[in-house]
C-alpha cells in the first residue's frame, strides 16, 4: 500500500488499493488513509457518483442543506435526480451525517436497481424498515462479504469498510 496505515495483510488492503486507483477516494493526508475513521453522507455519494463517471446532474432540485456550488453538489444532485438518495426527511440530505451500513446498502441497491431476494440479514443488529430490500439485495449478492471490523446496520461505516462495499459493488456488476 501506498498509506503508512495500511498494512499488506490488512483484511482492506486490496479494497483501499482498488478504490484510490480508480480515483474514487484518496487519502486522509501525510500519507494516510485513516481506515477506521468515518465517511459522511456527502462523501460516501460523491463516490459513488465518481464510480459512475461523474455524469452531469439531471435536476437543479436539491436539499435545503446542499447549497450550489460545495464540492458534493453535484454528486447529491445527480443521485436525487436518479431517485438513489432521498435524503433523511424534511427536505434535508444531511451532508455531515456519518453513512451507515444500512444507507449504503439502500443507496446501492437504488443505484443497481437490484431486486431483493432472500431473508433480512441478522448479523448486522437491527434493521430500519425502509432499509430492509437494501439489505436483503446487499446479503445475497456478495456486498457485504469480506468486510471486517465491527459492522452493524445502524452503526457508522468505516472510510475500509466503505472501500470493502465498494469493492464488492464493482465484484458484483462485473460478474
Amino acid at each position: 500500500s501506498n498509506y503508512t496505515d495500511v498494512p499488506a495483510d490488512a483484511w482492506y488492503a486490496d479494497a483501499v488499493a482498488y478504490v484510490s486507483e480508480a480515483g474514487l477516494f484518496k487519502g486522509t493526508g501525510g500519507g494516510r488513509f485513516t481506515p477506521d475513521g468515518t465517511m459522511t453522507r456527502s462523501m460516501f455519494t460523491t463516490v459513488l457518483h465518481r464510480y459512475a463517471g461523474t455524469p452531469a446532474p439531471n435536476t437543479s432540485a436539491t436539499f435545503s442543506d446542499v447549497p450550489a456550488g460545495q464540492w458534493y453538489t453535484d454528486g447529491v444532485r445527480w443521485a436525487a435526480g436518479k431517485n438513489i438518495v432521498n435524503g433523511t426527511g424534511g427536505g434535508r440530505f444531511t451532508p455531515d451525517g456519518v453513512i451507515t451500513l444500512e444507507q449504503m446498502a439502500t443507496i446501492l441497491y437504488r443505484y443497481t436497481g437490484g431486486k431483493a431476494t432472500g431473508a433480512v440479514p441478522t448479523a448486522y443488529g437491527p434493521v430500519s424498515s425502509w432499509a430492509v430490500d437494501g439489505m436483503r439485495w446487499a446479503e445475497a449478492n456478495g456486498l457485504l462479504a469480506n468486510i471486517g471490523g465491527t459492522l452493524t446496520a445502524q452503526g457508522a461505516a468505516t472510510r475500509a469498510q466503505v472501500a470493502g462495499m465498494m469493492k464488492n459493488l464493482k465484484t458484483f456488476l462485473d460478474s
